[in-house]
């Protein structure tokens, strides 16, 4: 089910699902900074896995790579990525602190990516629940960091049995007059996909 076999009026949701998450994601973490946080209209797309790399680019570059599971109603994978200078300059806002004091190796500075990471998805998550009335868990994320060509790996070793593709969110956030961004992934396995298609009132075929 790529996004050649989706119909447009199913990209649009899923589109529309990206934009109220989104939105929220950014509330949340506006309550959590106790600042304004503005955010740019998401880039969502279904994206087949083997067109990934594509994606991700240079197989050298490494990732901050967050990554919760998901139970219930809808059964898969989030990961939530952030290159190192976008993971540093989110640390130092959460710490405040400048991003050149930030250690990549201190527990509170991989706290705060984990809180927000938890505060990403519960937005996202939160938001495809109350569309679709289905029931979604979400786990603690663990955290690695990571070359692309390790997170390819992984992608096609532990998630390709489940999922045949991904949804891709791009958004990028503005804090303190400091711009970021991060990559979402949510690979759902194909009967979820299926599920939360069927909840939305779409019938499998176009």
């Amino acid at each position: 089910m790529d996004e050649e076999r989706v119909s447009l009026n199913q990209l649009d949701v899923l589109r529309e699902i990206g934009t109220i998450g989104a939105g929220r994601a950014a509330t949340a973490l506006a309550d959590l900074l106790n600042t304004k946080v503005e955010i740019t209209l998401p880039q969502t797309k279904l994206i087949p896995l083997e067109a990934l790399d594509k994606i991700l680019g240079d197989p050298e570059e490494s990732f901050f790579v967050l990554d919760t599971g998901l139970e219930g109603d809808v059964g898969g994978r989030i990961l939530f990525l952030l290159s190192p200078s976008e993971a540093r300059i989110l640390g130092a806002t959460l710490l405040d602190k400048e991003p050149a004091e930030i250690d990549f190796d201190d527990a509170l500075f991989q706290s705060s990516l984990k809180e927000t990471t938890n505060i990403v998805v519960g937005a996202y998550m939160n938001a495809l629940s109350d569309i679709t009335g289905l029931n979604i868990l979400y786990g603690v994320p663990s955290l690695a960091l990571d070359m692309v060509a390790a997170l390819l790996d992984f992608i096609f070793v532990q998630l390709a049995q489940h999922s045949e593709e991904a949804l891709f969110i791009k958004t990028d956030l503005r804090v303190k007059e400091i711009a970021f961004g991060g990559l979402f992934l949510f690979f759902p396995d194909a009967f979820s996909l299926k599920k939360i298609f069927s909840a939305l009132g779409f019938n499998e075929e176009k």
